[in-house]
């Protein structure tokens, strides 16, 4: 435990050093994408608006119409999913070219990010970021539906008073476990994703399979100790509620997760 306590400690002071006067551009970078991310997430509200302008151009409501609005609105909302991911992932993935870039001993510079806004290259970008969300995505079904379901259809049968309160108070605080118990298994498990994104960014012609298999190859038996050091950083993110802004917390977080990646990578840190 002291010698992992020792490598984390090195870690930060190496992504402390990385950082020294290049502060404003990991910020930027930053800054940039928490935007951009913003600008996406109003998108839907575009949706409802459409939805709602052809609601009211149709004169007649029939039920046919209905169900052609509604799966007009879901078929809207993929698309919109899949123009966010087009705006957001070459970015997410150039800043992290940036970031591991310094990590990796690679001089900085903003080709790096410019590179990855070329529309071949942000078409990969955004296939690699896509393949993760979803295998990120089909993991957290599998380990926090259990406990959402029991917790949920506890507190739906509650309220038709069938239950009482020992029984109620039971399988609140076991469906509450459960769900706990899942989120730790699930933060663990996406840890064996960590390495993808550094991965492309090393190496831009890499195949998707590759990186997934390195990226669990080097992660191997690394996932929980991974999960420990990016928890190390939530005092960080609690005190850039009322003490640091996030704007200085953030850049050092996101270089010091950059050289733990890097030295993964480098088949280090047991």
């Amino acid at each position: 435990m002291r010698l992992a306590h020792q490598r984390n400690k090195a870690t930060r002071v190496w992504a402390r050093q990385l950082l020294h006067g290049h502060r404003g551009t990991a910020a930027g970078l930053l800054v940039i994408g928490f935007l951009l991310a913003a600008g996406a997430g109003f998108l839907p509200l575009l949706l409802d608006f459409a939805a709602s302008r052809a609601a009211a151009a149709i004169p007649n409501h029939t039920p046919m119409a209905d169900m052609g609005l509604r799966w007009g609105k879901a078929g809207g909302a993929v698309l919109l999913g899949l123009l966010a991911a087009l705006l957001c992932a070459p970015l997410r993935v150039g800043r992290e070219a940036w970031y591991f870039g310094g990590a990796d001993g690679r001089r900085r510079c903003a080709a790096r990010v410019l590179f990855w806004l070329q529309p071949r290259w942000a078409l990969k970008a955004s296939r690699f970021v896509i393949a993760i969300f979803l295998r990120k995505l089909l993991w957290a079904v599998l380990y926090l539906l259990p406990g959402g379901f029991l917790l949920i259809g506890t507190l739906w049968q509650a309220q038709s008073g069938d239950l009482s309160m020992g029984l109620f108070l039971s399988a609140v605080g076991g469906g509450a476990a459960l769900l706990l118990l899942g989120l730790v298994f699930y933060g663990a498990t996406a840890q064996r994703y960590a390495l993808v994104l550094p991965v492309l960014a090393k190496q831009p012609r890499c195949k998707l399979k590759n990186a997934l298999r390195l990226s669990a190859a080097r992660t191997d038996g690394r996932c929980a100790a991974l999960l420990r050091f990016r928890l190390g950083f939530l005092p960080w993110y609690l005190m850039s509620l009322p003490i640091i802004p996030l704007f200085f917390t953030a850049p050092y977080i996101t270089q010091a997760l950059a050289c733990r990646h890097a030295e993964l990578l480098r088949g280090g840190v047991e």
